[in-house]
């Protein structure tokens, strides 16, 4: 049991290249046994700390930092000592086959503070404190995120959230090599339809809903500032983080903002990518990052059902506007076809299968992720 607490863009001109390593990735494959990408001759890694100038993150030496990342999950489980193991596996795959120079630790705030944030948890911490020395050996950029939707399931911040990242800047009050994404998919929305200006003012302002409070974007902000952390910080918006298209007047005030969204949805154009957030980028608003994506055969709205061309299209658009990336996950049926975790799933267009949004078929982008990082990162 948890003791008492003790704690009080350069933008690449070599766009035929790109297309040539994304059309490689969807070629039609004759079965499954298509092969993994080649290893790169040597994968880069991204060295803080960490600015914002203008819509580009500025590391060590000017360079600008774009990332290129998968997201690691298994301390977002409440039992998620099971997990540490396979989570460290997954950041070495992430640094080498995958060639990334970025890995995003999903961690449970209650697993820290318990849901009201009166405890404090050292052995946990002690497992964040592993999984992120273990990255920043292997030179990755840590991005540690606060995922409620396992342990918890508060649909936005909550005070305790506040009190998790208080203890996390206790421990990395100016960690170059990291970034705290400050809450998972804030879901609260007041109508069915979720998007409109109520969505934001409550999402940046905070209040009450069905009888609980939470916390704005804006104080946890200002809370993490105050606590002492200069680590970059992105912020995700509501809606489930699906799209900045309401950001407009709810701009969080604050140095070191990222705004960041998941899993874009709807038509798959760039004019709707525009819309979503490519327009933060084109009004010289702030950095885009898209903190979580995937595609794999599912119901779940994860898959498009357009993949095979609406993808490739999308990883060109990220990389035309300088948009960072983090996919989801090495699991099978999602980046990876077998417990192998440089076994990329892949989009077959001909064959025993062709791409369907079903359960079942291990096809996804995997390969399409390898291919782009592989072309982007060495």
């Amino acid at each position: 049991m948890p003791a008492t607490r003790a704690l009080s863009t350069v933008r690449v001109t070599t766009c035929g290249l790109v297309a040539i390593a994304l059309l490689t990735a969807f070629a039609p494959a004759s079965g499954h046994q298509a092969q993994a990408a080649p290893a790169a001759k040597a994968c880069h890694k991204a060295r803080g700390p960490f600015h914002i100038s203008g819509t580009r993150v500025i590391g060590a030496n000017g360079k600008t930092f774009i990332p290129y990342g998968i997201t690691v999950p298994g301390l977002a489980n409440a039992d998620y000592q099971p997990f540490v193991p396979l989570d460290e596996a997954k950041i070495k795959a992430t640094a080498t086959g995958w060639c990334a120079n970025t890995v995003r630790l999903q961690t449970a705030p209650n697993n820290l503070v318990g849901e009201n944030g009166h405890v404090f948890n050292r052995k946990f911490l002690n497992a964040v404190e592993g999984e992120v020395r273990t990255a920043e050996k292997l030179g990755l950029v840590v991005v540690l995120n606060a995922q409620t939707e396992d342990v918890g399931d508060q649909p936005a911040p909550t005070a305790a959230t506040a009190t998790f990242w208080k203890d996390l800047a206790k421990v990395y009050p100016n960690d170059p090599q990291l970034i705290f994404d400050l809450f998972n998919q804030p879901r609260i929305f007041m109508q069915a339809s979720c998007g409109d200006n109520a969505d934001w003012s409550f999402w940046r302002r905070g209040g009450r809903f069905n009888h609980h409070a939470y916390l704005g974007m804006q104080a946890l902000v200002n809370d993490v500032r105050k606590d002492g952390a200069r680590e970059l910080l992105w912020v995700e918006g509501p809606c489930f983080s699906n799209s900045l298209a309401g950001l407009g007047s709810h701009k969080i005030v604050g140095g070191g903002i990222v705004y960041a969204l998941q899993h874009p949805r709807g038509v798959h154009t760039r004019a709707q990518w525009y819309a979503d957030f490519g327009w933060v980028i084109f009004r010289h608003i702030a950095p885009v990052v898209d903190a979580e994506w995937s595609n794999y055969a599912s119901t779940k709205s994860e898959c498009w059902p357009d993949a095979p061309k609406a993808v490739p299209a999308f990883l060109l658009y990220l990389h035309a506007h300088g948009i960072g990336l983090t996919a989801f996950q090495l699991k099978e049926g999602l980046l990876i076809r077998t417990k192998s975790l440089t076994d990329p799933t892949h989009i077959y267009t001909r064959g025993k299968a062709k791409w369907r949004c079903k359960n079942g078929l291990d096809e996804g982008i995997g390969q399409a992720i390898m291919a782009y990082y592989h072309q982007h990162n060495s």
